[in-house]
Parts: C-alpha cells; sequence; structure tokens
C-alpha cells in the first residue's frame, strides 16, 4: 500500500503540489506568529536581564502602572528620600535611584505619528548594563546619549544637538554618546538618558523616583537585607529581588506578545479550515475517481482496511511534506512581519530567528493532523468500495442526501434567532458600554450561519448556478454551467472554501464602515470646538502643560477656551478603574456637545459629579444621588446634579464628569487633558489653527488639530488596520482559489473520455477552454455571492453589537464590487491549468481511455 501510495502521488504531480499548497499557507501562519513572537520575546528578556545585571534588589512602588495620565500612572514614582533610607539599611553597598517617563525628541523634518513607537527618557544611575557603544555617558545637564538602534533608525549622530521635550517646551541637549541593552541595540522605541538631576526636572518628577536600585555587600544575605528593607519602607514601596523582576517584566512582555500571536493564529486557523475543505474536497473526488481501480485491488486480494490506509497514507506523506515546507514559509513570513512594522515606524530589537521545537512540533502536527483529519471521511468510503466496482465506467454521482438541507434550515433558523437576540440586547446595552454579552450572542450566531451556508450549499447549486449561468448561449458555456451543476457536493465545497474567506473580508468591511461612519458622525456632531489641542505623541493620556490653554487664549482669533483634565478612580463596589473627566462648568458645551441635560452643568462643583445617561441607568442613578468615589485610595463621596446624554447619539466610556477645580486639586502634578478652542466667528479657523500651531512650537508632545484634520486622522488609522486584516484574509481566499484550480483540474481529469468524444465531434481546443473557464467562473462567483451575503449579515449585526442602537451602518459598495469582480478574475485565472490540460488532450487516447 505504502508504493501503492507513493507511485500515485508520483504520477499525479500537480495534484500532489496544489493538494500541498493548501496546507502550507496554514502552517505557514502559524509558525510565523509563533517564530516571531518567540524571537521578539527572546530579544527583549536578554535586554531585560542585561539591564538587572549587577544588581542585586529593586525597591519600587507597590502598585503596579496604570493606564492613566501623567508620569505617575503609566511609571508610579515612589518618594526619592528613601534612597537614603535604603542606604542605611546594613549589608547594601550602594542604592541608586532610577527615573523613567515619557518625552518627545524632536527631529526636522521627521513626520511622527501618534500611533508609532515612543520616547522615553530614562537616568544614566549606573547601575545595571547600559553599555556605551559610542562616545560617553551624560555627565552634565545639557548633555544626552541614545540608545544605538534608535541613533541609527533616526540619523541621530554623536555630537550633533537635538531637542527633546519631558511634556514642556523643548530644550536643547548635545549628543555625547549612544549605547545599548547589554547586547541589545535598541528595544523599538527611543531611549533618552539622562543624568539623573537632569531627568527629574525635565520631567518635572518633584523628586521622586521609579525605581531604587540595591547593591549588596559581598557578604550580605539577599533574604535578610529584604526583609529588613520590608520593615523600614512605607506601605507604598516594595523590595523585591531583581531576578524577580526581569520575571515579572518578561511575563507581561510574554502577556502583551500574547494577543499578536493570538491574532496571527487566527488567520492561521483560518487558512487551515478552508485548506482542509480544499484537502477534503481533492480527497474524495480522487477516491471517487479511482473507485476502479480500488475496486481492481479488491479483486486481487486488498482488504478493506489496506485500501483506507492506501488513502491515509498519501494524506500523511502530503501533509508532511507541506507543514516541512510550511516551516521554511514561516520562518520567511516571520521575517515579512518584522520588516513590514519597520517600514511602518517600529524598529524591534533583533535576536535572530528563534524556531523552538514547541514551535516545530506544533507546525508540524497541525498540518499533518489537518490533511489527516480532511482525507478521513474519503478514506473510510474506499470501505464500500466493491469488486463490482470494477466493471463501472463512470464514477458514480450521488444525489444530495435531503438531510443536509433539513439540518442547514435548523441552523440557519438558530443563527437567525441569537443573532435576533444579541441585537436587541445590544440596543439596551453595546460593547462600547462594556457589555460583550449582546456581542457574543452575535458572534456565535454568525458562526452558526457560516455553517448552515455550508450545508444549504449543496442544495443550492443546481437553482443558483441554473439563475446564474441562464444567460449562457453558446455551446462551451452551458457544457461548463452543466458540469458545475451535475456534481453538486464537489462544487458547494469548492465554493465554501471560497466562501468563508471572501464571506470574513466582506465582514471585516461592513464592521469597519459602520464604525468609521458612526465615529465620524459623532466626532462631526459632537465636536462643537473649533480646534482641539491634546498630546501628539504616543500617551495619549499624559495631558498638556496647564499653561497652555492660557498661552492659547491670547492668540488674535480665539474666542473663548474650554479645559478638560482627568483622573482615575473606582466606583462602587468596582476594583477596576474608570476615567473622570473634569470640565469647567462655564465652558463644558465648547468641549462637549449634549443633546439633553437634566439638573444642570452650573451645579458641577465640589463634592458633585455629572454621569452620562446610559451609565445613570446602568447602575440606577438619578440626581439627588450620592457616588461614592474612591481615588487614590481616598474615599470622595459625590452627589449627582447633571444626568446628559451626549451628542452624535453614541455613548462614551467616560460616563462621569467633575469639576475641573476638583480634578485638578486631585492630581499630583496638574496637567490638562485637551484643551478645547472656539474660534471668534470673525476669525478664519485655518488661519487661526495656524497661529496656534505656531505658538505651540516649542511644545513637540502637544498636537492641534481642526475638525477636518481629526476626521482624516481617524480615517487613516481605521483604514491601515482594516488592510491589514483584510490582507492577511486573502491568504484564505488564494488557499480557496488553489481549491477550484484543483477541483477542476480533478474534474478534467475525470472526464478525459467524456472531453475526448467531444473533440471528435467537433469541438475545437478553444471551445474546451471556453467550457472550463466557464465552469471556474461560475464556482467563484457561486462562492463570492454566498460570502458576500454573509458578510452582510454578520458585518450588520456585529456592528450593532459593538456600537449599539447609535450605530450607523455603512456598506462597503466598492469592496462588493470589487468582491465580484475578483471572483470573475479568479474563476479565469483557476482555469488555465486544467483548461490547457483538457485543450490538450490526445482525442484517440481519450475516447480510448477506460
Amino acid at each position: 500500500m505504502l508504493r501503492v501510495a507513493l507511485k500515485n502521488l508520483w504520477d499525479h504531480k500537480i495534484r500532489t503540489l496544489l493538494l500541498g499548497l493548501a496546507v502550507v499557507a496554514g502552517v505557514g501562519f502559524v509558525t510565523a506568529s509563533y517564530v516571531f513572537t518567540d524571537s521578539l520575546s527572546l530579544a527583549f528578556q536578554d535586554a531585560f536581564a542585561s539591564t538587572t545585571e549587577g544588581i542585586d534588589i529593586e525597591v519600587g512602588p507597590a502598585r503596579s502602572p496604570g493606564s492613566g495620565m501623567g508620569g505617575d500612572e503609566a511609571f508610579p514614582r515612589i518618594d526619592g528620600d528613601l534612597v537614603e533610607t535604603v542606604a542605611g539599611v546594613d549589608g547594601v553597598a550602594s542604592a541608586t535611584p532610577y527615573l523613567q517617563g515619557f518625552a518627545t525628541l524632536v527631529i526636522e523634518g521627521e513626520e511622527r505619528s501618534a500611533f508609532g513607537p515612543p520616547d522615553f527618557v530614562v537616568s544614566w544611575s549606573g547601575a545595571g548594563t547600559l553599555s556605551v557603544r559610542e562616545g560617553r555617558r551624560p555627565e552634565a545637564a545639557g548633555e544626552v546619549a541614545i540608545d544605538a538602534g534608535s541613533a541609527e533608525s533616526r540619523s541621530v549622530d554623536v555630537g550633533e544637538s537635538i531637542r527633546i521635550s519631558g511634556g514642556g517646551r523643548a530644550e536643547e541637549y548635545e549628543v555625547v554618546g549612544t549605547f545599548g541593552f547589554g547586547e541589545t541595540a535598541g528595544l523599538g522605541a527611543t531611549f533618552l538618558a539622562l543624568t539623573h538631576d537632569e531627568a527629574d526636572r525635565l520631567l518635572d518628577a518633584g523628586g521622586r523616583v521609579n525605581s531604587i536600585s540595591v547593591v549588596l555587600e559581598p557578604d550580605a544575605e539577599l533574604d535578610r537585607v529584604l526583609t529588613e528593607l520590608g520593615s523600614v519602607l512605607p506601605p507604598e514601596a516594595r523590595a523585591r529581588d531583581s531576578r524577580a523582576v526581569a520575571e515579572e517584566q518578561a511575563a507581561q512582555l510574554q502577556e502583551g506578545l500574547g494577543f499578536f500571536n493570538t491574532f496571527l493564529l487566527v488567520f492561521g486557523g483560518i487558512a487551515l479550515l478552508v485548506g482542509s475543505f480544499v484537502v477534503y474536497n481533492a480527497f474524495r473526488v480522487v477516491v471517487a475517481q479511482r473507485g476502479r481501480e480500488l475496486a481492481l485491488l479488491r479483486v486481487l486480494g486488498a482488504t478493506r482496511r489496506q485500501l483506507v490506509w492506501s488513502v491515509l497514507i498519501e494524506a500523511l506523506l502530503v501533509g508532511t511534506l507541506a507543514s516541512l515546507i510550511g516551516l521554511g514559509v514561516g520562518l520567511g513570513l516571520a521575517v515579512v512581519i518584522r520588516a513590514l512594522l519597520g517600514a511602518t515606524g517600529t524598529d524591534l530589537p533583533d535576536a535572530g530567528l528563534v524556531l523552538s521545537p514547541r514551535t516545530f512540533v506544533v507546525g508540524m502536527v497541525v498540518g499533518v493532523a489537518t490533511t489527516l483529519l480532511s482525507a478521513l471521511v474519503p478514506a473510510l468510503r474506499t470501505t464500500r468500495i466493491s469488486p463490482m466496482e470494477a466493471l463501472r465506467d463512470q464514477p458514480e454521482f450521488r444525489p444530495v442526501k435531503r438531510w443536509w438541507a433539513v439540518v442547514g434550515v435548523f441552523l440557519l433558523a438558530a443563527a437567525v434567532t441569537l443573532v435576533g437576540l444579541g441585537v436587541t440586547r445590544a440596543f439596551e446595552e453595546a460593547a462600547i458600554t462594556g457589555n460583550t454579552d449582546p456581542l457574543l450572542l452575535v458572534g456565535i450566531g454568525c458562526l452558526l450561519a457560516f455553517a448552515s451556508f455550508f450545508l444549504l450549499a449543496r442544495v443550492m447549486v443546481r437553482p443558483v448556478l441554473g439563475v446564474i449561468g441562464r444567460g449562457a448561449r453558446s455551446t462551451s458555456a452551458r457544457l461548463g454551467r452543466e458540469n458545475a451543476r451535475r456534481t453538486p457536493r464537489r462544487t458547494a465545497v469548492t465554493a465554501t472554501a471560497l466562501m468563508i474567506g471572501l464571506g470574513l473580508v466582506a465582514t471585516v468591511a461592513v464592521l469597519s464602515r459602520s464604525v468609521e461612519d458612526t465615529i465620524l458622525q459623532a466626532v462631526e456632531e459632537g465636536f462643537t470646538a473649533d480646534i482641539l489641542v491634546q498630546p501628539a505623541e504616543f500617551d495619549a493620556l499624559a495631558g498638556i502643560p496647564v499653561e497652555i490653554a492660557d498661552e492659547v487664549a491670547g492668540i488674535e482669533g480665539v474666542g473663548q477656551v474650554a479645559r478638560l483634565n482627568m483622573v482615575l478612580g473606582r466606583l462602587p463596589g468596582g476594583t477596576a478603574e474608570t476615567t473622570l473627566v473634569g470640565v469647567e462648568p462655564d465652558t463644558v458645551e465648547l468641549a462637549i456637545a449634549f443633546d439633553s441635560v437634566e439638573g444642570s452643568f452650573d451645579d458641577l462643583g465640589p463634592g458633585t459629579l455629572a454621569v452620562q445617561r446610559i451609565e445613570a441607568d446602568k447602575v440606577g442613578l438619578a440626581l439627588g444621588d450620592v457616588v461614592e468615589l474612591t481615588i487614590e485610595d481616598q474615599p470622595h463621596p459625590a452627589e449627582v446634579v447633571a444626568i446628559f446624554d451626549l451628542g452624535g447619539d453614541v455613548s462614551d466610556a467616560a460616563s462621569y464628569y467633575l469639576s475641573y477645580e476638583s480634578v485638578a486639586d486631585l492630581q499630583a502634578a496638574p496637567r490638562d487633558f485637551a484643551v478645547a478652542v472656539g474660534v471668534d466667528p470673525t476669525a478664519d479657523i485655518g488661519d487661526t489653527a495656524a497661529r496656534v500651531t505656531e505658538a505651540l512650537a516649542d511644545f513637540p508632545g502637544v498636537g492641534v488639530t481642526t475638525l477636518g484634520e481629526l476626521v482624516e486622522q481617524i480615517q487613516s488609522a481605521l483604514n491601515a488596520v482594516v488592510g491589514m486584516v483584510a490582507g492577511l484574509l486573502l491568504m484564505s481566499v488564494l488557499v480557496a482559489v488553489v481549491g477550484i484550480v484543483l477541483t477542476l483540474y480533478l474534474a478534467v481529469y475525470e472526464r478525459t473520455r467524456e472531453t475526448g468524444l467531444l473533440r471528435a465531434v467537433g469541438m475545437t481546443r478553444g471551445q474546451v477552454r471556453r467550457m472550463i473557464r466557464f465552469e471556474s467562473v461560475l464556482i467563484a462567483v457561486f462562492g463570492t455571492l454566498l460570502g458576500i451575503a454573509l458578510g452582510l449579515f454578520c458585518g450588520w449585526a456585529l456592528s450593532i453589537g459593538v456600537v449599539g442602537d447609535g450605530v450607523r451602518l455603512g456598506v462597503p459598495w466598492a469592496w462588493i464590487a470589487g468582491g465580484l469582480i475578483g471572483a470573475l478574475v479568479a474563476g479565469v485565472a483557476a482555469a488555465v491549468i486544467p483548461a490547457r490540460r483538457a485543450a490538450r488532450m490526445d482525442v484517440l487516447a481519450a475516447i480510448a481511455y477506460e
């Protein structure tokens, strides 16, 4: 049986190649996801380990970094006076403070993106192994060193002057050296090292530090020193073994990379799913075509089990070879992913490609298992073959069983029911407000819808292709149409592979267009200011200096200015922190548009708050109720004086508003979240925005945006995400096209005698090619129509599940038209190899086919 399988694969090289391609794509994606994240993780782990080398203990904040505004949230800090306390503990040889915070490196002519990697200022403490690569470390106030990776990517040379902003005005520094993190030149972001005192001043840290690096005396016991430090440190600080800190950093990185890994694995899974349809269909057709051959083997004494093994051995060989090739393709894809991220400005640390035993095993198991499982049902079908099959002249075309349609209709009814329930609930509370249950119902319903269409496609083939191909006038076209209709199983499974890929693409297109239209509508209706001044760099929540508002207010053409600030707090019974926005009651309507307000913002002051209506209804709040807020672990009861609906008919995650002064009193270092600017009616908005931009030129971390520019930024960001997702999904579409090629190739082989007879009665080679092409186009269009129908349905439902009642549904007609045109092109392209083989067939040999 092994020799039979090997000979069969060798004699049908093109079929074997196409079968392998269906598996290579999926295994390649799975491999690339693990190789890329493992390589990146190793690079960061090496860097983390190097920065703690030579350090025994790290003293830092007891709380973890938050996601709120300002350095004390993104980088929690402790009192710098603790350095002396730590240094005085018996057994401590040295205690060195460390400081880090967001910054902005200003390079003339460089365009920065808020979605690009951040810039950091760090203090060169001398602890750890920040290794000088060129020049020297900073030793004076006006000196800076930059990490070697960023120096190369951003063209910064030792000896030149650069400007750095720590959140305020940019200041000039001389680059005195470059450094690395152990053996690693850079970590993707830009790190700017200053002396500790200079970093403290630039970041306005007020003497607070992010950590204290402790080196012990040679004879000191680590556990004893940790215990003693625990007894002298205040509750907000803690001491830990530096190795544990490095391991925790690595674990946090691993968790962060987990999302990216899962993201890539999803697309690998989709490609494998589509590939499994291709493999299943191919082996099912092959088993049907080899009916006489397998029956003759039965006559010669082969058992049913041996027939099963002959098919499974073929699948095993194809799966093994394709998986090995897929591993190589995955390594190449990992390099491509790194290059693509680098092209977007994301420079990642390089530790080479890591192909771990886990990755090899997973790639091989996934590829081989997918191929074997896909071939299992066709293999088991060989047990039904009897020796009498050897007398048949043509493969048997069995009718589609009715139970497929019954189960398909049942699944479709269940899908519509679940989607209906999810949409109904989402109208009350959607994912944007924090409730993902309706979205989960919709998601399950969409999965069932895809499954139902897979089953129903078998009974839809004949009527739908009859309608699509009704315009066929030529003999070639009519024959192509009937060829596709007389094998509904084969046509349905082939089209289903394309349906899944294009269905997911259409779903993403509809969802993204709907979300984009909804966001833009909300921005246009809720953006009451003419100009918005806000952070321009990576840390959008870091805020801007409070003096910005006063600076802007004095600019020619500016009419009114509204300040917004924010702080994090916890609601009663909650553990997660929520954003509390601070607004000025007399200018709030310049910054935020409201559809309605119950109560009055004029009453907003100390001890009061305003609540968005959807949030008030959710937790049962009314005017006059008191909410027990917890801010910085301190209770802050506040009375509800206003309940509002936001303009634009959408909800916002920031549901609680305090007075500006109340929030400012709670901030360790007061900063504004944004400043809304109203232009004088007699002034031009564009000219005024230009003057504001010029006036704030010394604040590179501050961005000035008009409504039109804000809309363009949102569209650009969404289009980039959608383009990436659609591009990855197209891999599954290409696999599906390979399935069409393989199906038609096998069909041509199966219809050898039939084609020979057609040629014998006068059909030309051109007519044969047109017949195959028309059949291919019909299959592609059928799968495309099913995919578009599913995409429109699921995209509509998911949009409501995400946004809720305020969604503005949008249909990307250009995508839909492109999908149909692409189906025609794919159909023609898929028919090239099969049509060429059919047209070049020897007529006498085909008629003599037995």
